[in-house]
């Protein structure tokens, strides 16, 4: 508890300087949960706004990033209240509470079909914890910015594939981009290879006084693996002034089977007593399947199952600590769904007290 306890009074003591030095502005303590490198030293200083530059992008351009929020405090956190600056901007949220140290995708949009130009916006994203029955808030201060360029356009804004399922092959998507510029030979020369799991092709379409017309279709390898699909592709060009030209493309790869939590926290359990949490385990295509039990281990952590096939099962994990100390580790549910599906619980506890003598 002591590094909340820690902040907040910080926060008092920055208030209140900031009351007698009213230009002088108190750097928000939230900010620090945008910063993966922060969480492995929570006292270090944040800067007073968090940046997301998306560069020169062609007008019309979806501009896509994914911040890893991170609760590096002793109690839980959630998201309460979003504020815009800018209709351009969207912003999505983990709909969870956050426990201390788990990690979540915060995502923002930023549609440059909107402005033409050079155009920087905030988002403020407020935090609530509570502690003792006090409560803390927050709000941290995100800049987004962006250069709408309109000599390119780009048609969809972004390449989408939706919700797929894992292991499954779906259609290319394809964007279109245009030049109208001064540049009379401008031309797409090259792709970036992507590093994720997508293939890309660029083809010629069109030509002429008016500008250059290329169509960047892009395809999604089958053995991508599951979870979003956050890509972003480079394009080289023979401009000197923007040699690049970036297209986003998002999606998600469903697996097989879901959790409705991927981790089951036990927190401190008397060494000989018994801890039970229950994770849903739901197919994804509505396939009936069972799962296999996991056998109590050195550790004292077990898995029980149901033998009955279904689309939904309920699995119930125990954890009961046969000696003082703290336990985590992955355990691997074992599904009877083709092609050997598995799913992974980080299981997490601490055992306390004397173990019993024999």
């Amino acid at each position: 508890m002591t590094r909340l306890i820690c902040t907040a009074t910080f926060c008092l003591l920055a208030a209140a300087t900031a009351s007698a030095q009213p230009s002088e502005q108190p750097v928000p303590w939230a900010n620090k949960f945008f910063l993966p490198d922060i969480a492995q030293n929570p006292r270090q200083d944040s800067p007073p706004v968090i940046v997301k530059d998306f560069g020169t992008v062609p007008h019309g351009t979806l501009c896509v990033h994914r911040f890893t929020v991170t609760n590096i405090y002793d109690v839980p956190v959630q998201v309460t209240d979003i504020r815009r600056s800018c209709g351009c901007l969207e912003a999505y949220p983990p709909m969870k509470v956050l426990q201390p140290n788990e990690a979540a995708d915060f995502v923002v949009t930023m549609d440059s079909a909107r402005f033409k130009g050079d155009n920087a916006t905030t988002i403020y994203v407020t935090f609530r914890g509570v502690l003792d029955q006090t409560e803390f808030q927050n709000t941290a201060v995100l800049r987004i910015q962006a250069n709408s360029r309109t000599d390119v356009q780009l048609s969809p804004g972004r390449v989408h594939f939706g919700t797929i399922a894992q292991g499954a092959r779906v259609a290319p998507q394809a964007v279109t981009v245009e030049y109208s510029g001064r540049q009379r030979d401008w031309k797409i020369v090259g792709v970036i290879p992507p590093a994720g799991p997508i293939d890309v092709e660029v083809k010629q379409v069109g030509s002429g006084f008016l500008g250059s017309k290329y169509q960047v279709s892009v395809a999604l390898k089958p053995d991508a693996p599951a979870g979003p699909v956050a890509e972003v592709i480079g394009l080289r060009t023979n401009d000197p002034t923007a040699p690049i030209v970036q297209v986003n493309v998002t999606g998600t790869v469903q697996a097989p089977v879901t959790l409705s939590t991927d981790a089951a926290r036990f927190g401190k359990v008397t060494v000989g007593q018994t801890g039970t949490l229950r994770v849903i385990v739901r197919g994804t295509n509505g396939t009936a399947f069972v799962v296999q039990p996991v056998a109590e281990d050195a550790d004292g952590v077990s898995v029980e199952t149901f033998p009955a096939a279904s689309p939904t099962q309920i699995v119930t994990v125990k954890f009961k600590p046969n000696k003082p100390g703290v336990v985590r580790k992955d355990v691997r549910l074992q599904t009877s769904l083709g092609g050997g599906v598995t799913a992974t619980i980080r299981v997490e506890g601490e055992g306390e007290g004397e173990p019993e003598m024999p």
